[in-house]
């Protein structure tokens, strides 16, 4: 039987839990196209990555790309969904009270 343990505070899961994803890219804004861009048929390009698909190629993701898994409790769920930027630690961090 496989056993999961929240990863924010580390208790024992039980019959609830929940799975966090996170990806974080380098974003690519369309306003970096130019009109050389969109003169040029990539259909070459797709076609590339078709074949290595059928190949069994795996398609290279960019390098800066990361991706994370959580398994949470409830309590850290609800506390990740009112903070997901933990915002509330920076305003403490940063507060001008000092």
């Amino acid at each position: 039987m496989v056993h999961f343990s929240c990863d924010g505070c580390g208790r024992e899961l039980q019959r609830q839990r929940f799975v966090i994803k996170m990806e974080a890219f380098e974003a690519n804004d369309a306003a970096v196209l130019t009109e050389d861009d969109l003169d040029e048929s990539n259909l070459e390009a797709v076609a590339d990555i078709l074949r290595d698909m059928d190949e069994g190629l795996a398609c290279t993701l960019p390098a800066h790309t990361k991706h994370w898994r959580f398994d949470l409790c409830p309590e850290c769920h609800s506390r990740l969904a009112r903070h997901p930027l933990g915002r509330d630690h920076w305003t403490k961090l940063f507060s001008s009270d000092s």
